[in-house]
């Protein structure tokens, strides 16, 4: 029994050493951060796109635009045409996968969310790729709905308002 314990203990312990070093080491590296560290776009890896190129696009019909907002906030407000998948990092990535896979593979699917820096549709992006979507075919929404609605560009929901929404 104290065999077991042990061993226990010690799995244990060795599963706690790299999260102790981390912790460590980026205080070390949080002391020497400069501006332009904090000005890093996360999910560097994530392709963007401009919402100038993805308005033209959904003139021509060429893009799916998918919301990463929770239902509510999509209901409150999102692109005039966009679905709404929500970004939940704790929900079953199994369930998400077989939603997000349900995306056509033949056009650009663009994900968006109301982040400054595509924090929530950023990551989505890459899990589309871990799908096998071609990188080209998904795409994070550059700025996200606060940019696309700073350009004028239509929205819909239950806090758009109306004569605002059929002028765009």
């Amino acid at each position: 029994m104290k065999a077991r314990f042990l061993a226990g203990f010690l799995w244990g312990s060795i599963a706690l050493i790299p999260p102790i070093a981390y912790a460590q080491n980026s205080n070390k590296s949080d002391q020497k951060a400069t501006s332009s560290d904090k000005d890093k776009v996360p999910f560097p890896n994530a392709p963007r796109i401009k919402a100038e190129d993805v308005a033209q696009l959904m003139k021509d019909g060429k893009v799916v635009i998918v919301d990463t907002d929770d239902p509510e906030a999509y209901a409150a407000e999102h692109i005039k045409g966009a679905i709404n998948i929500a970004f939940d990092p704790t929900a079953d990535s199994r369930a998400q996968d077989q939603t997000l896979s349900a995306l056509p593979g033949d056009r650009l699917v663009v994900f968006y969310c109301n982040c400054p820096h595509e924090e929530d549709s950023a990551p989505m992006v890459l899990e589309m790729q871990e799908l096998g979507y071609d990188h080209d075919k998904v795409k994070a929404l550059e700025g996200g709905l606060s940019r696309w609605e700073k350009l004028g560009y239509p929205l819909v929901g239950s806090d758009v308002n109306t004569s605002e929404a059929k002028g765009n």
